[in-house]
């Protein structure tokens, strides 16, 4: 039975025995030559890394009989002691066993976007029906109408880590990108704004096939040899070929928009935003993305003796956010 030891409850010296889902697995080798297990470990309020070492004679059996248990995705009991390694706290295991079907909820290993699923369903199929240029409109329902590639995306997580990296991440970073589109669209209307609709729709689809089925999971090996960017853009070229008549210009400048969303090569972009609206794209990409680093990192912070997060929260992007005074400060607000 789960005892309610999450994630974001624990603390220095904590003796643990819990279930957590294994995000990623690998079997390492210690200075010494010694075998040991080498986990992430999640629940629905976050991940911690996890080690479980063989015996000090060098024994290896105890590290290989339990890394043939179980597998990524499985949900494992563990029995441990929370420490702290290089400043971060990780969980060192003694034992563990992996858990039986229903013996323990799902929903416990998966954190959830904070908007209603039913909602940004609903919302998603608002801004297709919003799209007025009909070829794009007909690609657009050609990808997301129905079948695989739709129900993928309507659950997947945007990101490993860095932004949205939880159930329905992509969708929720899809549909704010979208809206922040048509809000600042009065301001740029030289911009084409369903080539931005359908190109925001289509800039990271490819990241249901890239990324693993939850948050934390390693990549897939179709994305990790092509990448999102190469696998949406071909999906996308690919169904635009199916459209009788389907303007070449449109879908250049579409593939284009895919191509060049992270702005820069040394980001993964294949080419450099080269149109208004791909210049657009990348910018308001980056900002959605940054601004829910932000928000998550500030969120999942528990030292409340700095006014500052961990910069390894942050993941990649490696940066410390000002939370504002710790609570032992003075108030520098107005009365």
């Amino acid at each position: 039975m789960h005892r309610g030891q999450f994630i974001d409850t624990l603390a220095e010296g904590d003796r643990v025995l819990e279930y957590y889902r294994v995000a990623r697995k690998s079997v390492r080798q210690t200075r010494r030559g010694d075998l040991y297990l080498d986990l992430t470990l999640a629940d629905r309020t976050g991940m911690i890394a996890a080690r479980l070492f063989g015996d000090r004679d060098g024994v290896h059996d105890r590290v290989t009989s339990y890394a043939a248990q179980f597998k990524p995705g499985d949900v494992i009991r563990v029995d441990g002691r929370v420490d702290r390694f290089q400043g971060k706290l990780q969980l060192l295991i003694d034992r563990l066993r992996v858990s039986e079907n229903g013996e323990v909820d799902g929903a416990l290993f998966e954190k959830s976007s904070d908007r209603p699923f039913e909602e940004m369903e609903r919302e998603l199929a608002e801004k297709i029906e919003a799209i007025e240029n009909r070829y794009l409109k007909k690609l657009v329902e050609s990808v997301f109408g129905s079948g695989e590639i739709k129900e993928r995306f309507l659950v997947a997580p945007a990101a490993t880590r860095i932004h949205h990296a939880y159930r329905h991440g992509l969708l929720e970073h899809t549909l704010s990108m979208i809206a922040g589109a048509e809000a600042l669209h009065p301001l740029y209307p030289e911009l084409d704004l369903d080539l931005l609709r359908a190109a925001i729709l289509f800039h990271d689809v490819g990241k249901t096939a890239e990324l693993g089925e939850k948050a934390g999971d390693d990549y897939t090996v179709e994305g990790t040899l092509e990448g999102h960017i190469y696998i949406g853009a071909r999906w996308v070229d690919e169904a635009a070929g199916k459209i009788d008549g389907f303007p070449g210009e449109l879908r250049l400048q579409l593939i284009h928009l895919i191509l060049s969303h992270h702005g820069e090569r040394e980001y993964g972009a294949p080419v450099v935003p080269a149109t208004r609206e791909a210049v657009f794209l990348h910018q308001l990409d980056n900002l959605d993305a940054k601004l829910a680093n932000v928000r998550q990192t500030i969120a999942a912070d528990r030292n409340s003796q700095s006014p500052f997060t961990d910069p390894a929260a942050s993941g990649p992007i490696y940066r410390r956010y000002y939370k504002g005074a710790s609570s032992g400060s003075k108030d520098h607000g107005g009365a």
